[in-house]
C-alpha cells in the first residue's frame, strides 16, 4: 500500500514538474519580436500549398521575419491516416491546420497551450466566439486563423418579381414568402422554389443548415458532461414544452411536405446550388467561401448576400461558422518555437498579407471591427462575429446521422421524438 501511494506521489510530482517547465519554455518565446530569429517548423494542412506559401512568404519577407514554415499540403481524405502513420514513425510535423470538425478526433495528439502562457481572457478578447471550441479546462488547443460563416444568398430578380423589397431577417418572414415566390404547375409540380429545405440529398450544406437551426434553437449539439467527456446534446430540453431540436427539425421538414403551406422543395429537384445559380431558387444557404464559386457559375446572376435569418424575437443572433486554427502536436521537439511562429501568423500584423488570398473573414475581433467598404465583406464580417460551431466527432458519420434523422421522419418510419433519440444515441457512440 505504501509503495502504491509513493508511486502516485511521484506521478503527480512529475506531472506538475512538466507543466512548470513547459510554461517556462513558452514564456521565454512568446514574443513575436523579430530579434527572435531562425525558427523553422513543419506544418501539415488541407489549405492549398500555393495559397498558404504565398501568404507566409510575403509576410515574412516584407517584414524581415526570419521564420520558416515547411508546409505540406495534405488530402483531407487521407490526412488522418497519413498523420497517424507519421507519428507512429516519429516523423510527424510540428504543427497542423486544425478545422473545428477535427477537434474531438485530435485532442489527444495536440499540445495544450497552458493558460499561464495564453490566458483564457486574452484568448476570448482576441478571437471570435466560435474560436472558443479550441479551449478546454486546461488551455488552448489551437490559435484561430479564419472563420467561414454561413450566410444567405438571395436572388434580387426573384424578389423584385414578387414585389418584395428586402431580404428576410427571420425564419417567419421566409415562411410568408413561400406563397409569393414558389411557382407550381397545375399538377402541383414545383417549377421555381423559395427555399431548399426539407430534404437532405439534394440540399447542399443540409447538415450545416440543420446545425445552424439547432444552435439557434438552443442546442449546442455536442457538450461536455460533468466528468469532462463529450456527449450528445440533441436531447437538450426534451422534457420541456418546446424541445429545441424538435422545433428546428420540424420547421426544416415542413418545406418538403406537400400538405403544408411551406411546401417549396422535394427530392426530385436538382441540387440547391445548381437551382440557385440557374435562377430557379430564391434563397440559397451557404458559406462565405462559396461566394466566388456562385459568381463564376453564373456571372449574370443578380444576387446579393445577407445575414442568416434568425428566430423571431431572438435576443442573441447566431450563425454557423467553420473555423481553421493552428495546433502544435505533442510530438513536436520545438514547442516554444512553434508557438512563436503560430502567434506571428495569427497576429493582426499578418492580416493584410492574407485577406485578399483567402477571401473569408479573420478570426480576430480587432480585424472584424475595422470598417469595411465592400458590402459583401461587411456581411461576412458581421456573420463571423456572431458565428458558433459544434464539436463534430466525425464529419462523415454525423452527416449520415443527420440524413437518417431527416429521411426517417419524412418517410414516416419514425416519429420526431424517435428520430431525435436515435440520432442522439448514435452521436454518443461516435463520441465514445
Amino acid at each position: 500500500m505504501k509503495n502504491s501511494k509513493l508511486f502516485q506521489y511521484i506521478l503527480i510530482g512529475a506531472f506538475v514538474f512538466f507543466i512548470i517547465v513547459g510554461a517556462i519554455l513558452f514564456s521565454t518565446y512568446k514574443s513575436t519580436d523579430k530579434s527572435v530569429t531562425n525558427i523553422s517548423i513543419t506544418m501539415w494542412g488541407a489549405i492549398p500549398s500555393d495559397v498558404f506559401n504565398s501568404f507566409v512568404n510575403k509576410y515574412f519577407n516584407e517584414n524581415e521575419i526570419k521564420y520558416t514554415i515547411n508546409y505540406t499540403e495534405k488530402n483531407p481524405v487521407t490526412f488522418d491516416r497519413d498523420l497517424v502513420e507519421a507519428l507512429a514513425s516519429g516523423v510527424g510535423p510540428d504543427t497542423i491546420v486544425l478545422p473545428t470538425d477535427l477537434i474531438v478526433r485530435y485532442t489527444n495528439k495536440i499540445y495544450t497551450i497552458p493558460y499561464t502562457v495564453l490566458p483564457e481572457l486574452t484568448f476570448k478578447q482576441t478571437f471570435v466566439q466560435a474560436g472558443e471550441l479550441y479551449l478546454n479546462n486546461t488551455g488552448v488547443l489551437a490559435l484561430p486563423f479564419t472563420v467561414d460563416p454561413m450566410v444567405m444568398y438571395w436572388n434580387r430578380d426573384f424578389f423584385n418579381n414578387a414585389s418584395v423589397t428586402k431580404a428576410p431577417t427571420t425564419w417567419a418572414e421566409i415562411l410568408s414568402l413561400v406563397p409569393k415566390m414558389t411557382k407550381k404547375d397545375q399538377n402541383n409540380n414545383i417549377l421555381a422554389s423559395t427555399v431548399a429545405f426539407g430534404e437532405f440529398r439534394n440540399v447542399v450544406n443540409a447538415k450545416d443548415i440543420l446545425g445552424a437551426l439547432f444552435i439557434q434553437a438552443g442546442s449546442p449539439i455536442v457538450s461536455y458532461d460533468f466528468t469532462g467527456f463529450f456527449e450528445s446534446a440533441l436531447k437538450t430540453g426534451a422534457e420541456t414544452k418546446n424541445p429545441p431540436v424538435q422545433l428546428a427539425l420540424d420547421f426544416y421538414i415542413n418545406f418538403s411536405n406537400p400538405s403544408k403551406p411551406a411546401y417549396s422543395w422535394n427530392r426530385s429537384l436538382t441540387d440547391s446550388l445548381s437551382a440557385f445559380t440557374n435562377g430557379d431558387l430564391a434563397m440559397y444557404f451557404g458559406f462565405a467561401s462559396e461566394y466566388l464559386n456562385i459568381k463564376n457559375k453564373n456571372p449574370n446572376l443578380n444576387f446579393d448576400v445577407a445575414l442568416l435569418p434568425q428566430i423571431a424575437g431572438a435576443k442573441i443572433y447566431n450563425t454557423l461558422g467553420n473555423m481553421l486554427g493552428f495546433s502544435i502536436l505533442k510530438s513536436s521537439t520545438n514547442l516554444a518555437g512553434a508557438y512563436t511562429v503560430l502567434t506571428s501568423i495569427t497576429s493582426a500584423a499578418a492580416y493584410p498579407y492574407w485577406k485578399d488570398i483567402f477571401n473569408i473573414p479573420s478570426a480576430r475581433r480587432d480585424i472584424l471591427g475595422l470598417t469595411e467598404t465592400n458590402a459583401v465583406k461587411t456581411v461576412f464580417n458581421k456573420s463571423a462575429i456572431m458565428s458558433k460551431g459544434w464539436l463534430d466527432p466525425n464529419k462523415a458519420g454525423t452527416s449520415a446521422i443527420f440524413q437518417d434523422m431527416v429521411e426517417s421522419y419524412t418517410t414516416g418510419r419514425e416519429s420526431i421524438d424517435s428520430v431525435i433519440s436515435t440520432a442522439s444515441d448514435r452521436l454518443d457512440n461516435l463520441l465514445k
